[in-house]
């Protein structure tokens, strides 16, 4: 043989082994592909058969039945009785199979660390609340550790992965927590640190972008093209859904409290001067009380209030029980502050679907309307008549199953490929 021919067996060989491992990995991912389409087409309808699966995704009857034959055999499906039939037998019904696995949804607040367990359905299982003294990342981590063990105690199951929210610039690719002022977090790699104690996916996102996403998948958020999410509380926050998804760019785009409404103002984490939320905060409103208010109790119990949302939350509660005018003082101009904050959002974005939620919600009745119509009055031309204002209804667990459902999808029901054979 000669060397010529030897060096084109070589080749040939070479390239026949390419080849099978391109086909080999071209059938992987039309399984993959396949196999999140159906999971999918289950999640959506909650029950639904086989031959209702063919017809929503467009496969094969064939490759139904061996497919979802294989997602039951990895439990992440079972048969969930039969439906009414139009004549022979009944179809058999499929869902997911809520003890496969379950997620775990961990809002990082001041002072706090909420969480919330999902089973494999997204439904809530469990949810917890502890409280800590330190914003340091390390101890973060122990208290989300020593909550779940407490939860998991009572709830055998695998951890499937963890989504958390956040608040401040986050860089989700990376599982980084570039900038949180409320934290004194910066550059902080919250995922890697948990990954490490917990060993599975997690995925971080920022807070208020998983408060809308939540309203994106079980709210009103869906049926509007363009919606402004804007939470009012310990901190003040906005996310962007633009066509039925978040609007993130590089993790900064939201920060309505860092909108400047009072020139000169106060002094703001940012480092700015009269943000929204230096302005506006919890902690601003108590400030301003205290500093009005002639009840002596008040301006005793404001030199406790630390950068926790109990306390500041407390102490407006109290205000309002001990102080009614310079609790309405305070809100008739935070009223004014908010409204200067959604005019501003309508001129900008036009949205036709404008969601307000967060702690502040207690107080609305105080503050609520006279935000809005400021907002309506002043916005330019006609565009305030046209946005439809609306107020969380899902209540807390919203900061935490928007960034469940992520993690879900990411994991199990999407795709990069979005087309299947």
């Amino acid at each position: 043989m000669g060397l010529s021919t030897f060096i084109m067996k070589i080749v040939n060989s070479l390239k026949k082994e390419s080849d099978d491992v391109k086909r080999r990995g071209s059938k992987d991912l039309i399984k993959e592909i396949n196999e999140k389409l159906i999971l999918k087409t289950i999640y959506e309808h909650k029950k639904i058969d086989r031959a209702s699966i063919a017809k929503f995704t467009g496969l094969s009857p064939a490759a139904v039945t061996k497919i979802t034959a294989e997602l039951i055999n990895k439990g992440m499906v079972l048969e969930a009785g039969s439906a009414e039939s139009s004549g022979g037998r009944k179809p058999i019904l499929l869902s997911l199979n809520p003890e496969f696995g379950q997620f775990l949804g961990v809002k990082i607040g001041v002072g706090y660390v909420e969480l919330v367990i999902t089973d494999f359905t997204s439904m809530i299982v469990e949810s917890t609340r502890c409280e800590t003294e330190s914003s340091d990342p390390e101890v973060i981590v122990n208290v989300i550790k020593n909550c779940w063990d407490k939860c998991r105690r009572k709830k055998h199951a695998r951890l499937l992965g963890i989504g958390v929210a956040v608040s401040g610039v986050v860089d989700s690719k990376e599982g980084i927590v570039r900038d949180s002022f409320l934290l004194g977090w910066r550059d902080v790699p919250i995922a890697s640190l948990l990954k490490e104690v917990f060993k599975c996916e997690v995925l971080v996102m920022n807070d208020v972008d998983s408060f809308a996403m939540s309203h994106l998948w079980l709210g009103k958020a869906k049926d509007h093209s363009n919606t402004v999410v804007i939470t009012l509380g310990v901190g003040i926050g906005g996310a962007l859904i633009i066509d039925g998804k978040i609007h993130n760019a590089k993790g900064g785009v939201g920060e309505i409290g860092h909108m400047t409404v009072v020139k000169d103002g106060a002094k703001c984490t940012c480092g700015s001067n009269g943000c929204l939320e230096a302005e506006a905060s919890f902690e601003a409103l108590a400030k301003k009380i205290s500093s009005i208010t002639e009840s002596k109790k008040l301006k005793e119990l404001y030199k406790s209030v630390n950068q926790s949302e109990s306390s500041e939350i407390e102490y407006l509660r109290e205000a309002l029980k001990r102080d009614r005018n310079a609790f309405n003082r305070v809100f008739e101009e935070y009223a004014v502050l908010v409204g200067i904050a959604l005019k501003n959002i309508i001129n900008m974005l036009a949205p036709d679907y404008l969601l307000i939620g967060g702690e502040a919600l207690e107080f609305q009745e105080k503050f609520l309307n006279k935000a809005i119509q400021y907002a309506r009055k002043n916005a330019f031309g006609k565009l305030g008549e046209k946005v439809m204002f609306n107020v969380d209804d899902l209540g807390e667990v919203a900061w935490n199953l928007g960034v469940i459902f992520v993690l879900m999808d990411n994991l199990f029901l999407t795709t990069s490929h979005n087309e299947s054979r």
